[in-house]
């Protein structure tokens, strides 16, 4: 078996290594617009408190708060719920995505990378599927933000 250590990586690995790390902060991003609507959505009602005064709520905890915040504000309106729902899709989709990579990545390979998923499949990943949820990421930040 060929276990390399990461200072071993090859400066072609670099655009992979920084893919990875471009995932992960995309992620924090949404993490904090989530966080960010909900507060803009509490100071518009009068509540001060902070979002997750005590402990980092999850991302599952903080979409129902929108949706409750939301379904509150527009009462008679349903198409802001429709988007959350969609929204709340595509997050789960990247959030199986971002999973794949951050608990299954094995080891470069042209043109991209391969992981194991929850079933000890091996996988191949490009760096243009990696690419597109990245921007799919940002997407969802700004369609957060929307709503």
């Amino acid at each position: 078996m060929n276990v390399k250590a990461v200072s071993d990586y090859a400066p072609e690995d670099a655009a992979l290594l920084c893919s990875v790390g471009r995932l992960v902060c995309a992620w924090t991003m949404l993490e904090q617009s989530l966080e960010t609507k909900i507060t803009m959505l509490r100071e518009a009602m009068g509540d001060v408190r902070t979002v997750g005064a005590r402990t980092r709520p999850t991302m599952t905890k903080l979409m129902t708060e929108l949706r409750t915040m939301v379904s509150m504000r527009d009462r008679r309106n349903a198409s802001a719920l429709t988007e959350i729902s969609g929204i709340e899709r595509d997050m789960q989709r990247i959030d199986r995505f971002r999973a794949l990579i951050i608990q299954g990545f094995q080891q470069p390979e042209p043109g991209g990378f391969t992981c194991r998923d929850g079933r000890n499949n091996i996988q191949h990943v490009a760096l243009e599927q990696l690419e597109t949820e990245i921007e799919a990421l940002e997407t969802v930040a700004n369609r957060l933000l929307a709503v």
